[in-house]
Order: structure tokens, then sequence, then C-alpha cells
């Protein structure tokens, strides 16, 4: 009798050597804007929802990837596309009471640090929040430069909230089983502590000769430098 085992997200680091550039994409309202149809060419670290714009339903996983930290993810209608998309999908040690239901899913361990400190040394990965998450997993894969779309942590003003899909048709926007988006205090809370894990990511990517550059001149992460994403092949 074949038993199943929860797998590492180690195997594919041992895996699979990959070099060039890559992408990290968030949530944030500034995807609403922009033809990204050009970085599937690349490595995509796609976070949470933003799955609903990848066109993974087919062809090889090595250069996909998706990443949460949060089991909710399970609940929001867009849980279904994730199950059907041909990437390397990728949670938290904490999603293991539902390791029934991701059978083809690697794990990984948060950090033993703080939110603020980057052990180079710890097997484990930032762990406030998933786009530091996916972050550290792009360093750690050799991914080089890193260009952060969607990361915007704000709140625009007349917009329905701080995520690119909002400005869908309600009828595509996605839903959830326990009532949508985190209220705006929660998120800023988010917000705090991931400037600190940015702060801790960008020495380990300066430690290992890695540029990180943010493709929204307008967001709130000043951590890293900032450029226009029309612009992202002048650093390539």
């Amino acid at each position: 009798m074949k038993i199943n085992t929860a797998r590492s997200y180690i195997e594919i680091i041992d895996r699979d050597k990959l070099t060039g550039p890559g992408f990290v994409v968030g949530a944030g309202s500034s995807l609403s804007y922009l033809d990204i149809s050009g970085i599937f060419e690349h490595t995509v670290f796609s976070v949470n929802s933003s799955i609903i714009l990848m066109p993974w339903e087919s062809g090889e996983s090595k250069k996909r990837f998706w990443i949460s930290n949060d089991a909710l993810c399970m609940g929001w209608s867009y849980w279904k596309k994730l199950q059907k998309c041909k990437c390397n999908k990728i949670v938290r040690t904490s999603w293991l009471k539902h390791f029934n239901k991701l059978s083809d899913f690697y794990f990984f361990h948060p950090r033993s640090t703080s939110e603020g400190v980057v052990d180079k040394n710890d097997d484990g990965l930032s762990y406030c929040s998933s786009v530091p998450t996916a972050i550290d997993l792009a360093i750690k894969m050799g991914v080089n430069p890193i260009f952060l779309i969607g990361v915007d942590h704000g709140f625009p003003k007349n917009h329905g909230g701080s995520h690119f899909w909002h400005d869908l048709p309600r009828s595509s926007q996605p839903t959830s089983k326990f009532g949508g988006a985190p209220p705006r205090n929660a998120q800023s809370k988010v917000f705090l502590y991931n400037n600190m894990a940015y702060k801790a990511l960008s020495s380990f990517a300066r430690s290992k000769s890695i540029d990180i550059f943010n493709c929204n001149k307008r967001s709130s992460v000043d951590e890293f430098k900032k450029i226009d994403f029309m612009d992202y092949k002048k650093y390539i």
C-alpha cells in the first residue's frame, strides 16, 4: 500500500536550477492597469488570488509557482482554478491539517527567526504573509532579477478595495465562503509586518547579488528600487 507523505519545497530547489528573471505577482489594484502577458516567458510566482490571472491550465510547471500562507484560500472560488493549474503549489505547514486535499502540493515551514531577521542557513521561508514568502523563495531559487508587480500595500481612493479583482465585473470577481477580503485595519497590520520582512529580504538578496525591483512607483513598499513596469526589460 502506498503511503502519501508531505513533500518539502526544498525538493523543488534541489530539482530545478532556475536562472534569469522572475516575477512575484501580488494582488494589488495596480495589476488592473498592466498587460502582463509578456511575463510568462519567465519564472512567475503567483500569490493567493493572483492565480486568477495565470494562464496555466496547460503547459509545463517548471517555471510556475503558486504560494500561500493562508488556508482560507481554500474557501475562495479561485481555488477551483488553482486545482486545475499546471504549476508548483507551495503552502505553509499549517495547511497540513488539510493534507488529504493537497496531494500535489509542497510545504514550507516558517523561518525560526522574527519577521525582520533572515538567517541564510534557515531552510524555512518568511511567513508574515504570502508575498514575503514568494520573494524569499525566488531568492533561494536564484532568480535574478526579481520584479514585483501588484505589490502595492495601499488603498486607492475611489476604489472598491485593495485588490485588482475589485475592478473586474461583479460576475467575474472571486467570492469567499468567509465573507470576502480582510478588513482594512487587518490588512494594514499585515503591511507593517511585511515591511519588516522586506528589509531583511532586501539584505538577503544583496548578499547573493540579486536585484529586486518594485514595478509600481506609487507602491507604499519603499524597500526596493521602484521602476515603471513598462521598463522592466531594461533591467534584464
